[in-house]
């Protein structure tokens, strides 16, 4: 047997193979000269194809039953015509002066993801293809002397016809696929190959379940050892295998004797691999051995140190979301990245993962946003940013992700106030009705690539300027933005430790957002200490809302931080520009315009909450008189994440002092505030000492 790409036909794509194998069962049209043996070779795998995965069409022929061959639906010439004018057949065609016909409802299980197996002829190939997702044909060839033999032996023709039949010669246009069978010895053996060909090309789908197991060492899939040869013959215990669904996914195979395990006709997930794969438990999917991923030799060259290109990006990108690369190769191309990314590179790399998820239009020229680079706690900027922006009129969908480190993500904050977990519909439409939102990125711009990179990098504490660029702006670019204002805190415990890491980031972000067509204006900004007075959830809100109510006791640090912000926003619409900008945030901040749009943006996402401050306290307490030298940043997000921040949101650390502040023995530094005493009894004596630095 042999199995080679047909003529004229351009192969399908990797994506649209999946797509059929899938959903679709796989139309086999078993071809070939009479004598060859179709029949006795159909015949004959009836009984070894498992039949819920297989179906074999009927033939309607203008042949009285009484005349032998096939078990056919005789039907007369003119009831035959008849049924082909009122649309009975999905194909016909004749051949030796007979009618041959497939009934439409024969066909109907491709839908259903069954494999159907007809009888065809080589001239209606391209006719069958019309009514099916994938086919594969499946010629049958034997030698001129034993096709001789056999229609001699069957008695139908004379020596003319049978003369005229070994000299007709039909070519087989129209296969995308071709797999030779040679029928001119053993009818077992012969049975044997029609058989493998059908089991290698057909739809032969698992059941999905989640497994109650995990192992170690990488993403492992379980399947029953009866199940190897449904899945595919080339198959084997540990072998690397693709489960083929809307979202490939690449596993080891770990094959189990124990039906208690997995089911013979199932194959089982540890949750995290199910979750990731997205379906529901029951769905069908199909099991092949893992393809070579495209990109690989690009991805082995990143890893030497050359420099790719933009094609070459993009393949390495949808390769490793499609599942096709270990967690080792994938390790290997994050280490080469952060070594060493050219700003056409970052450029790419950002294009290609905004195009993995579905980007927002807007009816606007100007649409902004801001991101700020993290690392210092108590920064609820965007909550104030935002509505002044959206009260003067400039769009700005604002995404943020939820705490990942720190005890606060922008996302958790607004979370205080509103919904957060916004589809792109329901963003489009709140910033349409009020100019603005503040939503969690995990279902709007978050691609399957963060997942991936952000699984492997964080534990590895891989650490890239040119990825976090990427990974920003692809996000701004998925949202719609077209002019984007980036705050980068600098200080020893923030993300950014330099004032000179900090300028060549904010050359590296204008730089990429010129590449990929955006507009982008980035800052530094001081990291060294927190800037408003609470670090959590329920208590940055808090200082939030404060500011933008105009209390007097607002912390100031954060006011001018945020109308900082706003102003370099504003400056971009040209009926204000640099020289009003800063004027016009005040303005919109102090006359309560702010406010107001802040709280339209709530209603519109939908309220949430209550959220408050945990009732539940414990000071901090100066351990002698002096000077607040310092905060430590890292300290306090410490603090507030080990009594509950952010799940629990009214857990935090409340600051009473600044640096430069002088404090006597016994004075508050700060108050630790959680939902439970749980949450308290974690603080350790010398908490205060770790947090706060006496000069």
């Amino acid at each position: 047997m042999q199995t080679t790409p047909g003529p004229e036909t351009a192969a399908p794509t990797a994506a649209e193979e999946a797509r059929a194998a899938t959903r679709h069962g796989v139309l086999f049209l078993v071809v070939g000269p009479s004598g060859v043996g179709k029949d006795s070779l159909i015949d004959g795998a009836r009984a070894r194809l498992p039949g819920r995965h297989f179906t074999f069409a009927r033939r309607v022929v203008t042949r009285p039953r009484e005349a032998g061959g096939e078990d056919h639906e005789p039907m007369a010439s003119a009831e035959f015509e008849a049924a082909e004018a009122a649309g009975a057949f999905a194909v016909t065609w004749g051949a030796h002066g007979l009618r041959y016909g497939i009934r439409r409802e024969a066909l109907a299980p491709l839908a259903a993801g069954h494999n159907v197996i007809v009888n065809a002829s080589r001239k209606a190939i391209a006719e069958f293809a019309a009514h099916a997702a994938r086919v594969v044909v499946v010629s049958i060839t034997a030698p001129p002397e034993v096709v001789r033999a056999r229609l001699e032996a069957r008695g139908r023709e004379d020596a003319a016809d049978v003369a005229a039949r070994l000299g007709r010669r039909v070519p087989i246009v129209g296969a995308p696929n071709i797999a030779v069978i040679d029928n001119g010895g053993d009818l077992e053996a012969g049975v044997a190959q029609f058989v493998a060909a059908l089991m290698g090309a057909a739809r032969l789908p698992l059941v999905l379940r989640r497994a109650a197991v995990t192992l170690p060492g990488g993403p492992a899939a379980f399947v029953h050892r009866a199940a190897l040869p449904l899945a595919s013959a080339q198959l084997i215990a540990g072998g690397a295998a693709e489960i083929i669904a809307d979202r490939p996914l690449r596993v080891r195979l770990a094959v189990a004797d124990y039906a208690g395990l997995v089911a013979p006709d199932s194959i089982a997930l540890p949750a995290v691999l199910f979750d990731r794969l997205g379906l529901a438990e029951g769905s069908e999917v199909v099991l092949r051995r893992a393809v070579p991923p495209a990109s690989r030799d690009a991805l082995r060259r990143k890893v030497a140190g050359e420099i790719l290109g933009v094609a070459d990006i993009g393949d390495v990108v949808r390769d490793i979301v499609g599942g096709r690369y270990s967690d080792a190769e994938i390790a290997g191309f994050l280490v080469a990245a952060a070594r060493q990314l050219t700003v056409d590179e970052i450029a790419a790399l950002t294009v290609a993962r905004a195009e993995l998820v579905e980007r927002i239009a807007w009816d606007r020229e100007l649409i902004v946003d801001k991101h700020s680079m993290g690392g210092v706690p108590g920064n609820p900027i965007s909550l104030i940013v935002v509505p002044i922006v959206a009260a003067h009129g400039l769009p700005i969908p604002k995404t943020s992700s939820r705490a990942i480190t720190s005890a606060a993500g922008t996302a958790d904050i607004m979370e205080c106030a509103a919904r957060v977990d916004l589809t792109a519909a329901d963003l489009h439409r709140v910033v349409t009705t009020t100019g603005g939102a503040i939503a969690w990125a995990g279902r709007i711009c978050h691609s399957p690539l963060d997942d991936v990179m952000n699984a492997i990098n964080r534990p590895l504490g891989i650490a890239s300027a040119g990825l976090d660029v990427s990974s920003i702006l692809s996000k701004k670019l998925a949202v719609g933005a077209t002019h984007v204002a980036i705050d980068i805190p600098v200080g020893p415990a923030a993300k950014v430790k330099t004032e000179a890491s900090g300028r060549m980031l904010v050359n590296l972000f204008e730089e990429v957002g010129r590449a990929v067509g955006l507009t982008v204006r980035a800052a530094v900004s001081d990291g060294l200490s927190p800037v408003g007075r609470g670090v959590g959830p329920a208590l940055e809100h808090e200082d939030a809302l404060a500011v933008l109510t105009g209390r007097p006791d607002a912390p100031e640090a954060l006011r001018d931080k945020a109308l900082s912000v706003a102003a370099m926003i504003l400056a971009w619409d040209p009926a204000v520009g640099p020289g009003q900008a800063a004027a016009t945030a005040e303005r919109l901040l102090h006359s309560g315009a702010a406010l107001e749009a802040f709280q339209a943006i709530a209603a519109a996402q939908g309220r949430f909450g209550p959220c408050r401050p945990g009732p539940f306290t414990r000071p901090l307490l100066a351990v002698r008189s002096g000077r607040v030298a310092g905060i430590d940043v890292f300290a306090v997000a410490g603090l507030a994440r080990a009594v509950g921040a952010p799940s629990d949101k009214g857990a935090g650390v409340r600051l009473h002092v600044a640096p430069g502040d002088d404090v006597s023995e016994g004075d508050v530094l700060a108050d630790v505030v959680a939902s439970s005493q749980n949450g308290i009894d974690v603080i350790r004596p010398t908490a205060s000492t770790e947090v706060f630095s006496l000069a």
